[in-house]
């Protein structure tokens, strides 16, 4: 190695040096100042804590009829591409379902509304089938 590669070699290696001990600086200053602040903060000071209790608004009837069917979707169905059920079988099991977890029921006409229009994998309705979910086994 020629002593200009050197000299070039040991110059890059001062930079890097400089510019890590101007960011120890700079988190020094700030480490310093941080204690500044607690410091001046008096020892008789108390820290208060407000808990406040949040309740959720009643659910409208709307909602709570559609409650029912999102918990049954989450609860439920398993997402797989390649299965099917019948209208009737899946319709029967969300019936079971908010049956036996005190949900309203909604009638199969909206069931079906809102079920046509889920997201990955999207169901498709093909001859009284719907392709794209599957029953939890239970």
């Amino acid at each position: 190695m020629e002593l200009s590669d050197r000299i070039i070699l040991q110059e890059k290696k001062i930079k890097k040096l400089e510019l890590e001990l101007n960011d120890l600086h700079q988190g020094l200053a700030t480490v310093q100042d941080i204690y500044c602040e607690l410091t001046s903060i008096s020892t008789d000071e108390k820290a208060e804590v407000r808990i406040e209790k949040v309740t959720a608004p009643p659910l409208d009837v709307d909602e709570r009829e559609f409650d029912g069917f999102w918990r049954f979707h989450e609860d439920i169905l398993i997402p797989e591409p390649s299965a099917y059920i019948s209208c009737a079988e899946l319709y029967d099991a969300f019936k079971r379902y908010c049956k036996k977890t005190g949900r309203n029921i909604v009638e199969q006409g909206a069931f079906e509304f809102v079920f046509a229009r889920l997201k990955n994998p999207h169901p498709i309705l093909d001859r009284g089938m719907w392709k794209g979910y599957r029953v939890k086994n239970r």
